[in-house]
């Protein structure tokens, strides 16, 4: 069985580098600095939008429409996480009664 991923909730700075790195085109990788001084967690990452994402500084509209889509994609996988967990645990709650 793998190991589950850390929540993206939960990530650090560092860990939403590695995701704009992985995730996000060559062109964009170029914003990291932003993402870095602006303390992007993953927490915020899931609140950004496309107006902060240009008041960071990212000012080419595709490259912020690249990270945002991204970033639309990651909140899915997130919230399909949780909808997974709250089935598990009524689940198991089920099982108790």
């Amino acid at each position: 069985m793998m190991a589950r991923p850390k929540p993206v909730y939960m990530w650090t700075v560092a860990d939403t580098l590695k995701w704009l790195r992985r995730h996000c085109s060559d062109r964009c990788v170029q914003y990291q600095e932003l993402f870095q001084r602006n303390e992007i967690t993953g927490r915020a990452l899931l609140r950004i939008t496309d107006d902060s994402l240009h008041r960071m500084g990212i000012l080419d509209e595709k490259d912020r429409d690249d990270i945002l889509r991204e970033i639309i994609k990651q909140r899915l996988k997130t919230d399909i996480m949780e909808i997974r967990d709250m089935e598990l645990m009524n689940n198991v709650y089920q099982n108790c009664i």
